[in-house]
């Protein structure tokens, strides 16, 4: 996740201290206390690579939506958006940095409306340089529609290749962790001094032991019986029992998506 609130599991400054978003160079997401999952159970994560000096290296995470198109946090790919071709994805693989297939990005919508300082309309649509191909390890996710109830308490999965605790270094295989929705009049309470939690973001956390997402996992998913709900965008830490963490929520932005997948379709 992003932020100077530092993010969420596995996966901006008043007097508390908050992560603010910042893509996974450093405070983006993760997944804690988490378990190592073949990316068979999770075939619609994918990893979003950057250009280095000496290559590419992980950044955030991203959610396969099309053959041609992925979902991801605004904030992991802000800085990239007139220059798409110094970010890859990387789909099928259970390993942070080796296997699976790499597609070149060839554009990128950010939400119009995303701000960097409270990271609301923290979502955007990625489109490839060429078809994905599909398979047992690399498939899409059904997004969840503007209409789609998700009530408190509600059990879902997080996944990534994020660090593994605040500040700690990254996972080397994919990880996932169940977390469950926390109500929006909750999460606020826990973030009243911290930040706003707009109509726009979602609230998750797990517990025995406490699970989230973390730096690193930003921009990935959060599903829940296979519909996406929610991608991985900041928190207070991570796994912090105390700060639930946040995701944008997905079915506000479905006539968003929808809106660009027909441009990326016209398009080619």
């Amino acid at each position: 996740m992003q932020l100077s609130v530092e993010i969420i599991l596995i996966l901006v400054s008043l007097s508390c201290v908050i992560t603010i978003p910042v893509p996974d160079n450093t405070d983006l997401a993760r997944i804690v206390n988490g378990e190592a999952v073949d990316i068979t159970e999770v075939p619609y994560q994918a990893a979003l690579r950057r250009r280095v000096l000496s290559g590419w290296a992980h950044s955030c995470g991203a959610v396969i939506i099309t053959n041609r198109g992925l979902l991801t946090a605004a904030h992991c790919v802000e800085a990239f958006v007139s220059q798409p071709s110094l970010l890859r994805v990387v789909v099928g693989t259970s390993s942070r940095l080796n296997g699976g297939k790499t597609y070149d990005v060839s554009a990128i919508y950010s939400h119009e409306a995303f701000s960097a300082t409270t990271l609301e309309n923290d979502i955007a649509l990625l489109a490839t340089s060429k078809v994905i191909e599909f398979s047992e390890s690399v498939a899409p996710v059904s997004f969840a529609s503007e209409h789609y109830v998700l009530p408190a308490g509600t059990g879902a999965v997080v996944s990534g290749f994020g660090t593994t605790s605040y500040e700690g270094s990254s996972s080397e295989v994919l990880k996932a962790a169940r977390v469950s929705i926390v109500s929006q009049s909750v999460c606020a309470r826990a973030y009243l001094r911290i930040a706003t939690i707009g109509a726009g973001m979602v609230c998750a956390n797990g517990s025995n032991p406490p699970k989230d997402a973390c730096q690193g996992d930003s921009g990935g998913p959060l599903v829940v019986r296979n519909v996406l709900v929610g991608i991985v965008s900041w928190g207070e830490g991570c796994a912090n029992t105390n700060y639930p963490g946040v995701y944008t929520r997905v079915s506000e932005y479905s006539p968003w998506i929808r809106q660009k997948l027909e441009i990326l379709r016209t398009t080619g």
